[in-house]
């Protein structure tokens, strides 16, 4: 009677630790959209292209949507047959400041672009500043806001060359507002001027840390590794390998050395669990899994890149850039590390922890597969 219960409260201990970092099992991403702005100051004038995802953007601005089988110059026709509404669209949404002072804006030109196969509007919006160009710059971003409710988050890598410096930032619901520059007075007025490279390097710090938080399928991925680990020095082993293949591949696809259609890397992803789960249950740690975790952190690293779009060439700022997001994912990683699996060991003291061990590789696994199959059918692979 009593190991009937030890059994049964094991399994709940462990259910109840991956519902609680897994949340809903209907899927393993929180839908987001991305996007980019490169902004360029020549005097007075401010030269400011933004990219959008092509669909969610033409949605939120009230254009409706093109047939699924338009052409890339029927999607471009498009965009430049309604200029006058997409003018009205970022008039609110997308404002440029000099000292107070707002730049008149007007879009020079509209198009498409493509990128790893996804296709995004592109807009050039040039804003006439008042005076010379010096001071203080104040951008403030409102597309896509809750007030569009397009249904997923939005984040935008922001690239700039204004009031006198550069560098990178992100917007995204907790960051609508970007300011550089200085006074007429030689001094910057704005804090955020003061601690621009630290602020936007937390905020891609912040974009790692919650991109593998709330990606249930690597989280999922990292559980399954520590439930068929052995020790710490096991546990050590594995970490650093998935950390060195998804560090690797995440480089070169954000760099764009590396391009693999997200059609084929999330449903390996989805795969990588079931293989994972399989082998726990059959053979448990097996002498080669090491070098099969790389693999799998490799494709992994891909999966990543999905959250990060870049314009520029490689630069000194794309670099911190990418740094700082990897360390974000790292962190999280050492998070879920160091609350799994002390209570994994802490129950492998009791009779009922092989039970509840299989059972709990079990389910993740059928969910693997479930992800797997859904992706595979799915179009452009989305998860």
């Amino acid at each position: 009677m009593f190991s009937v219960l030890r059994v049964a409260l094991g399994a709940m201990v462990l259910a109840g630790i991956l519902v609680s970092l897994t949340g809903p099992v209907a899927a393993a991403h929180v839908p987001t959209t991305d996007g980019t702005s490169t902004i360029r100051q020549d005097g007075s004038l401010v030269r400011y292209e933004l990219e959008l995802d092509y669909d969610t953007f033409t949605k939120a601005a009230g254009l409706g949507r093109l047939p699924r089988g338009a052409q890339d110059a029927e999607r471009e026709a498009f965009l430049e047959s309604h200029r006058a509404r997409l003018t009205s669209y970022l008039a609110d949404r997308l404002t440029v400041s000099l000292d107070g002072a707002p730049c008149a804006a007007e879009l020079d030109d509209t198009g498409i672009t493509k990128r790893q196969k996804f296709l995004y509007a592109r807009l050039l919006l040039i804003h006439r500043c008042p005076g010379s160009g010096s001071g203080e710059f104040t951008v403030r971003y409102g597309v896509f806001s809750e007030a569009d409710a397009i249904g997923a988050e939005h984040t935008n890598m922001v690239d700039y060359e204004l009031g006198g410096s550069g560098g990178s930032d992100v917007f995204d619901a907790g960051n609508r507002e970007l300011r550089v520059g200085r006074s007429d007075a030689g001094q910057r007025e704005s804090r955020a001027g003061e601690t621009g490279f630290l602020s936007s390097t937390g905020r891609f710090v912040a974009m790692g840390l919650e991109h593998i938080l709330l990606g249930i399928d690597h989280v999922l991925f990292l559980v399954l590794l520590l439930l068929g680990a052995q020790g710490w020095r096991s546990v050590v082993r594995l970490a650093t390998s998935f950390t060195v293949a998804h560090s690797v591949t995440l480089a070169l696809a954000v760099l764009g050395w590396v391009e693999v259609p997200a059609e084929i890397v999330e449903p390996l992803i989805a795969l990588s669990i079931v293989y994972v789960a399989v082998e726990n249950i059959a053979r448990g740690e097996s002498r080669h899994r090491v070098l099969v975790v790389f693999g799998f952190g490799l494709l992994h690293g891909l999966g990543f890149a999905g959250a990060l779009s870049f314009t520029d060439d490689f630069t000194g700022r794309l670099l911190v850039s990418l740094l700082s997001f990897n360390l974000g994912i790292e962190l999280g990683q050492l998070a879920i590390v160091l609350l799994v699996f002390p209570l994994l060991l802490l129950a492998r003291r009791y009779s009922w922890s092989t039970v509840a061990h299989i059972g709990a590789t079990g389910v993740v696994g059928v969910v693997g597969l479930a992800w797997f199959v859904e992706r595979l059918l799915a179009p452009g692979g989305a998860a």
